[in-house]
């Protein structure tokens, strides 16, 4: 969720202007000036420009079989193709594709498609009959124009492991042009006139074209053209080879949907789909499921939606849009961000919060109200439901947050680290009902396990897991215990926690691997965690981009100059430089993508040393060398590039030649509003939902609609 700014209007398709709503002691007529949703439109994918999450194309499914319809410019469906059963059907649009490859064997397709998926790209098989026989067409694509498209085969055909596939055949660009071979009342009838252009040798589908009221009218569009060129010589060759057919021109404004088979390569064996096509101006379909049934939808993580799928072109490219009854929507959303085991009132304050947010946001979207991400709120379709979910929207039905604007912006995010933000401390702006106040978390940490800092006699060093570490009963000369290793290939990481991309192991340890523990965490989790460590000569670069004078040299100092009233860092100081990003949660950013700002840093380059008389020395990168010495031997120069001090206290610390930074901090997300964590605290300290909202979003009322 982004930064909040006081005082937004409230408006947008389908909402009425938010007139200056009273003080909080009139709840009547504040909640006639609210804005209400009967359903909401939720982005699955969509460019907008500032967000953007697309895909090629859809493959949509539904035990109850599926429904397509057209729909028109008023909103209302027109039933026009019905997919039976469990059979999938893919969904794109009508655009250029680059034609990769086209034969009859079906196990070269597949092979074809194999290697482009390897190299990260979406290939289609367009299946066709021609000339009495079914071919195959690999594709990518649909692209907005045919230049992309030419790239793109360009690209592919460039490619070492695909080139070799496409000897033999000069792949092409196919466009969205068309000749119309023929109007027929009936699907079944288009399809034979389709056949009969496909034994001609030439590409053809069934379409439904948009007609007004009426039956529906099903055409046969044949020819893919990339210009006016190609499209004429299309005319050219079909009207020689079937003379029976009278062509006309496609109408450039009509919208259509049309009809094409594809070959699904990923089910076993391949076997055949239908394949829809957005096509012409303004072409919109809705897909629903037979009965009460949820359409699945592959491409977004398998997940199931109930309601209609919108598809249409965006901003040129396929847009995704699920539209289902508002609160409905909500027993998603709760479900998907909350557990079923948390206490009704956290639930409850959680459908408050995401009723309010989602109203708050009007078609935030131009064609949708909110996305399905964590940029909004996060929505993980039906299968995500749980009935205490449904319980707590029904129980709180209408409620919504409010002050004397209007509805507030009820920012959330996991966990507060045991105090939550004002909100100058994460935006640089004050919101009244955005203040700091403590914040029950901990429970995010209660049975995790206890992960281990060893060094191994070759120096290298890292955390394990509790599990894989036995305690062998000695100890070194320093007193410290030496564990082994009871498992093979037992991962070794830099933070104790598990995520083999942001925190992959740094070496392994097999059964009997020898080690001594330095220190124990508790496994990172929402409420505590350690990130790191990170090199100096890596985090530079990014430091230098918020630097008013970027450094020439070494990053040998990066510390906490001002904290805000929650313990938040306000503002870092690097090499004694202010960092200044643009807001103070930036620092998240900066630093790798830190969970949240509450932290401290270990420098493990910088260090004290107490010598004789009581001399203290601090030791950085950039000192004078240090001796040690051991016994009556001469000391010697430390040149290793880490060493392993002890303190006061018998604590063993790792110590770099070369600064690197550790980030020991609490909470998850900016600490604005309503800590999910902190909900579920309060409701096990017997808060209402109501005195949870209450004590996130100060000064507030929960007005109903």
């Amino acid at each position: 969720m982004y930064k909040i700014i006081a005082g937004i209007c409230i408006a947008g398709a389908g909402w009425g202007a938010s007139a200056t709503i009273p003080e909080l002691n009139q709840p009547a007529y504040a909640a006639a000036a609210l804005p209400k949703l009967d359903s909401i439109r939720v982005a699955l994918f969509v460019d907008t420009g500032k967000y953007n999450v697309t895909a090629s194309y859809v493959t949509l499914s539904s035990d109850q079989g599926l429904n397509i319809a057209y729909r028109g410019a008023a909103g209302a469906d027109k039933p026009v193709f019905a997919v039976d059963g469990k059979t999938p059907a893919a969904v794109s649009l009508d655009g250029y594709r680059a034609l990769l490859w086209e034969g009859s064997d079906a196990a070269s397709a597949k092979a074809l498609v194999d290697k482009l998926t390897a190299s990260n790209e979406s290939p289609v098989v367009l299946a066709a009959s021609k000339l009495g026989q079914t071919v195959y067409q690999v594709t990518l694509g649909p692209y907005a124009t045919k230049e992309a498209a030419a790239a793109a085969l360009s690209k592919a055909s460039a490619d070492a492991a695909a080139g070799g596939a496409l000897k033999g055949f000069a792949p092409s660009v196919k466009g969205p042009l068309h000749w119309n071979a023929g109007v027929y009342a009936s699907e079944a009838e288009a399809d034979a006139q389709a056949a009969a252009v496909g034994a001609a040798g030439f590409d053809a589908g069934v379409a439904y074209i948009a007609a007004g009221a009426g039956a529906p009218a099903y055409a046969v569009l044949a020819g893919a053209a990339a210009d006016e060129k190609e499209l004429a010589a299309v005319k050219q060759q079909l009207s020689s080879s079937l003379p029976s057919a009278v062509l006309q021109p496609l109408d450039a404004s009509a919208a259509y949907i049309l009809k094409r088979n594809q070959l699904d390569v990923t089910s076993q064996p391949p076997a055949p789909m239908p394949h829809y096509m957005a096509g012409g101006a303004g072409a919109k379909l809705a897909v629903t499921a037979g009965g009460q049934g949820t359409v699945t939808v592959k491409e977004r993580f398998g997940r199931a939606y109930r309601g209609a799928l919108e598809i249409s072109p965006y901003n040129g490219k396929l847009a995704v849009i699920n539209e289902l009854p508002f609160e409905q929507y909500l027993v998603s959303v709760i479900s998907s961000e909350l557990s079923k085991d948390w206490p009704k009132e956290a639930l409850k304050a959680q459908a408050v919060a995401a009723r309010t947010y989602a109203l708050k946001q009007g078609m935030k979207y131009a064609i949708a109200h909110v996305s399905d991400s964590t940029q909004d709120q996060a929505y993980q379709g039906a299968g995500a439901e749980f009935a205490a979910a449904a319980e707590a929207v029904q129980a709180t039905t209408g409620e919504v947050l409010t002050d004397k604007s209007g509805l507030i912006e009820p920012l959330f995010y996991s966990n507060a680290g045991g105090m939550t933000a004002d909100s100058s401390e994460v935006w640089g702006n004050k919101v009244d009902y955005l203040k700091s106040a403590p914040s029950p978390d901990d429970g995010a940490e209660k049975g995790k396990a206890i992960w281990y800092l060893i060094v191994l006699p070759n120096g290298q060093s890292g955390y394990i897991h509790s599990d894989y570490a036995r305690d062998t009963g000695q100890k070194n000369a320093a007193g410290l215990p030496y564990y082994e290793s009871n498992g093979t290939g037992v991962s070794v990481r830099p933070a104790p926690y598990v995520d083999n991309a942001a925190n992959p192991a740094s070496f392994k340890v097999d059964i009997g691997d020898r080690f001594v523990v330095i220190d124990q965490a508790v496994e990172s989790n929402a409420y505590s965690w350690i990130r790191g460590p990170f090199d100096a000569s890596k985090l530079k670069d990014k430091v230098n981009s918020v630097l008013p004078k970027p450094i020439a040299g070494s990053l040998d100092q990066l510390e906490v100059s001002k904290r805000g009233e929650s313990g938040r860092v306000i503002e870092m100081a690097a090499n004694g430089q202010v960092m200044k990003p643009a807001y103070p949660d930036a620092y998240r950013t900066l630093l790798n993508n830190l969970p949240s700002t509450r932290f401290d840093i270990e420098d493990t380059g910088r260090y004290t040393i107490l010598g004789a008389g009581n001399t203290v020395r601090s030791q950085s990168p950039a000192s004078p060398g240090i001796y040690v010495a051991s016994g009556s031997d001469k000391p010697q120069q430390q040149t290793a590039a880490q060493l392993f001090i002890m303190n006061g206290d018998n604590k063993a610390r790792l110590k770099d030649k070369q600064s690197r930074y550790i980030f020991k901090g609490t909470g998850y997300g900016h600490g604005l509003g309503l800590s999910q964590w902190g909900a579920k605290g309060y409701a096990e300290l017997g808060y209402d939902y109501k005195k949870i909202l209450q004590t996130y979003y100060v000064g507030v009322s929960i007005t109903k609609e």
